[in-house]
């Protein structure tokens, strides 16, 4: 398939209610990557859109990013506190949702090992700097933000600037995109499985791009239908290899239905 043929099919998703906010260097990459499987028109968009509910749709809607504005909003009128507001928020997701009751034990864990940062890069943020009250770190700090859908990053920009951390959110695809930004300690919560979906060797190339002295790595303990299938001992298997290649495992520890990664730089 000819590269404006491909430029067709990517402009053409954008211009569906479902896929119109995302990143349209994600649509395209994953466009190359996919057509050189299918070659049918047809075949071909069915499978971009596939891979795009795998790593987006399942997890998030417009309509959620209309709940935290309209929350958002209520804030801004003295209408709740922040924290009353921000858990309305993570209860929308449901990654935030199961991690809701542990946050402040998770970045107690964190910064325990790490020191209060200066800086934090979240790569594929979802609705994680909505979680910032719990961290009980002197503020305002250096937070960016990376995800692949503008309405989202647009949310969050406004929450950042509501508690006065500088607006650091930013549309960026952390699989094909270059991580320019610096973090002292840098999260990356459920993602790498995803990620490899999308590419194979994805997660090695992502961690050789990011900086930070510490990363955070999480992974979920059961699938979006709730079944526990051992993959505690599937992603060890697979991931601890990779991460000892560049990073000290500082320690594992196990939140809820999420095992999470403490790395330091020192390979």
């Amino acid at each position: 398939m000819s590269s404006k043929e491909l430029e067709e099919i990517v402009e053409d998703i954008l211009l569906s209610s479902k896929y119109k906010n995302i990143n349209k260097r994600t649509i395209s990459e994953i466009a190359k990557i996919e057509s050189c499987k299918y070659k049918g028109k047809k075949s071909l968009v069915k499978a971009i859109k596939n891979k795009l509910h795998q790593i987006y749709g399942a997890f998030l809607t417009e309509r959620d990013i209309e709940k935290i504005n309209r929350l958002l909003d209520v804030l801004e009128t003295d209408g709740g506190t922040l924290k009353e507001t921000s858990k309305k928020i993570l209860l929308l997701h449901c990654s935030t949702r199961e991690r809701i009751e542990s946050y402040e034990t998770l970045y107690r864990e964190i910064f325990s090992l790490t020191g209060n940062p200066k800086s934090i890069l979240d790569l594929a943020c979802g609705f994680n700097p909505y979680s910032i009250p719990w961290m009980d770190i002197c503020g305002p700090i250096e937070y960016y933000a990376y995800d692949i859908d503008s309405l989202l990053i647009e949310s969050i920009n406004r929450f950042l600037g509501m508690i006065n951390y500088p607006k650091l959110a930013i549309v960026k695809d952390i699989i094909f995109e270059d991580i320019e930004e610096y973090g002292d300690v840098c999260f990356i919560f459920k993602f790498l499985p995803t990620a490899e979906r999308v590419k194979k060797g994805a997660s090695i190339e992502l961690l050789e791009k990011i900086k930070s002295q510490f990363i955070i790595v999480s992974f979920p303990l059961k699938s979006i239908g709730g079944k526990r299938k051992g993959m505690l001992e599937n992603y060890s298997k697979i991931f601890e290899p990779v991460f000892t290649q560049r990073y000290i495992i500082m320690k594992r520890f196990i939140l809820e239905e999420e095992v999470f990664y403490i790395l330091r730089r020192g390979k």
